[in-house]
């Protein structure tokens, strides 16, 4: 089998359409190639550099875009129509922003001014018409909706305690020692100032009442629920990610607690069922205790009730200390 030309330089490592594939010369037959791919109706992306360049010789091929394939179909969807971003519940998603379940599987989310250009050929969509510019940031060539922003559409698809939810996963402190990402994905005030500037959008009152609870310090939407349960239910608001002795820059911490009263909040999720995280977690609640200190432990259980049980269990000790 004949290996296909190598197509353009100007074509490679993006999403390109059949006209500007004309335009260049590659002529309709080399789009049916083994090598290309449609993602949507009039748009198509190399699959991998196959092609032999045959004026420069093979060595010279470039690195080929090794994006998921999902990010191939937004950046053909975003390169057809330039008014058009990757928003809602799909930007969230590239931010590896955890969502409620209810989103497993749905359409793509996009924003835009205008036309959609949509064809029967294309996934199934969901268009935001927009009403004005939003701040947009670059994902491996997908333009989509800043950080801050999502949060403010996101308030006319989620609850308030969701919408908390998502703004304390935009504001969390990643674990530098064990994380690529250094720094929050947005500062509270940031949060702030989105909400402030998306009046008059569906949801945006939710989005005011969320963001007043938003805090820095949760490092899963479980442990978000906890601190809302207890809030709720009159007690003081925890302090997050509570240290034993703050003075000490290796010692151990806690998700959750009030040092006035020595009380440690743990959510357990599944990752501290392994052996080598649950001895993690045992020397540090042994250090707590070692202190003076009384640890209580939240599960999945817990998590599905709504803290219900766990909150009384919280209220009927902080009634002993």
């Amino acid at each position: 089998m004949r290996t296909p030309d190598l197509l353009p330089a100007a074509l490679r490592g993006r999403p390109f359409t059949r006209a500007e594939a004309l335009a260049l010369g590659v002529a309709d037959s080399r789009l049916r190639a083994r090598d290309i791919r449609r993602v949507a109706h009039g748009t198509y992306e190399v699959l991998h550099h196959s092609g032999v360049d045959r004026s420069i010789g093979p060595a010279d091929a470039a690195a080929v875009d090794q994006a998921a394939p999902d990010l191939g179909l937004l950046r053909a969807l975003c390169a057809r129509n330039p008014q058009v971003w990757v928003s809602h519940v799909t930007a969230a998603r590239l931010y590896g922003l955890r969502l409620p379940p209810r989103f497993g599987v749905g359409p793509i989310h996009l924003s835009g001014f205008g036309r959609s250009h949509r064809s029967p050929a294309d996934p199934p969509i969901r268009l935001h018409r927009a009403r004005r510019a939003v701040p947009l940031a670059d994902h491996h060539g997908v333009s989509l909706s800043r950080p801050h922003w999502v949060f403010v559409e996101m308030a006319a698809l989620l609850t308030v305690d969701e919408l908390v939810v998502l703004g304390d996963q935009l504001v969390r402190e990643p674990h530098r020692e064990l994380e690529v990402q250094k720094e929050p994905m947005v500062g509270v005030g940031a949060l702030r100032s989105a909400v402030r500037r998306g009046r008059g959008r569906t949801g945006i009152v939710r989005a005011r009442e969320a963001v007043e609870m938003v805090r820095v310090g949760s490092d899963s939407p479980p442990e978000t629920l906890m601190r809302l349960a207890l809030v709720r239910a009159g007690l003081p608001e925890p302090e997050l990610q509570i240290p034993l002795r703050p003075e000490d820059r290796y010692r151990p911490v806690a998700d959750a607690g009030y040092r006035e009263k020595k009380i440690v909040l743990q959510y357990e999720g599944a990752h501290h069922f392994g052996p080598e995280q649950q001895a993690k977690d045992e020397r540090r609640n042994a250090d707590f205790r070692a202190d003076g200190w009384e640890v209580l432990l939240a599960n999945r259980t817990d998590h599905r009730d709504g803290f219900a049980q766990f909150t009384r269990r919280v209220l009927q000790l902080w009634a002993t200390r």
